[in-house]
């Protein structure tokens, strides 16, 4: 049987999601510098181990994700317009840069080729998405190739999954802006519990570091999350320093303005909650 051709992935009005287990555990490096080090989580119903293939360099960063971000897109967007919806998918390169709201010159081209190497050779290993008591054992990227007709890039069967059960929340264009690793974490774990709760979610600062998977000291992570929360804001969240039950912690919130004005996918309920004061949960 031949191979199914890839999908076009160049629908104008796809609009920038991410699937929500990528917005809640630690699957990526947080440092631009390269990590080698595996990631490991242990929760109480989870684990995630991310790890590099043998011989490679470094794992994939939180910067690369934006790659998957445009997978996601390409994928949901052509489900709604009754396409088929496959794992292998082509684009040029400049398409992929400019949804991620990249430059497109030639050092731009190179560091994609990077990234999708980083992909293409970070392990992971995953109760995360998996039936009960099984692993789920995959590659950001099973498989890329650079062809005259654009990238052909193949995603795991693990992220198609979450896309066809429509488990994806819409991000910000200005996400793909920010700069630093542990910022953009925050965002993403911000847009997945704090979106729809109107008092604010609270997380204490030592289940923020578990759950970033950071290689950085606790005090250096710590005082990295103290002076985000100082600027007050992150995007459309606000940030507050708290302390619940004697552990400190922040609080984020969203204001009014940016829930009525926030652009919802399937699944999105304003002012619905549907784990009433979501927390950390497993």
């Amino acid at each position: 049987m031949m191979a199914e051709p890839p999908l076009p992935a160049i629908l104008e009005h796809a609009r920038p999601r991410a699937p929500v287990d990528l917005m809640n555990w630690p699957w990526f490096s947080l440092a631009k510098t390269p990590r080698a080090a595996p990631i490991r989580y242990q929760g109480r119903r989870h684990s995630v181990l991310v790890a590099p293939a043998p011989g490679a360099t470094a794992i994939a960063t939180i910067w690369d994700a934006d790659i998957l971000f445009w997978a996601t897109a390409q994928l949901i967007q052509a489900q709604d317009e009754k396409l088929r919806a496959a794992p292998t998918l082509i684009a040029p390169l400049r398409r992929i840069l400019r949804f991620v709201r990249r430059e497109t010159g030639r050092s731009q081209y190179v560091r994609l080729a990077a990234a999708l190497n980083r992909l293409a050779t970070t392990e992971i290993t995953t109760t995360v998405g998996a039936a009960d008591g099984l692993l789920a054992r995959f590659h950001w990227v099973e498989a890329w190739r650079a062809t005259p007709a654009g990238i052909v890039i193949t995603v795991p069967d693990w992220l198609v999954a979450s896309i066809v059960q429509r488990r994806v929340l819409a991000i910000e264009l200005r996400y793909f802006a920010l700069t630093g690793g542990i910022e953009r974490w925050l965002w993403l774990l911000a847009r997945k519990h704090a979106q729809q709760i109107s008092t604010g979610w609270w997380i204490s600062l030592d289940q923020l570091r578990d759950r970033s998977g950071s290689a950085a000291r606790h005090s250096d992570f710590v005082a990295a999350l103290r002076r985000l929360s100082q600027s007050g804001r992150l995007l459309a969240y606000r940030i507050e320093p708290v302390r619940h039950r004697g552990e400190e912690g922040l609080r984020f919130s969203r204001s009014p303005i940016a829930i009525h004005s926030a652009a919802l996918v399937p699944g999105d309920k304003p002012g619905f909650d549907p784990q009433l004061r979501e927390r950390i949960c497993e």
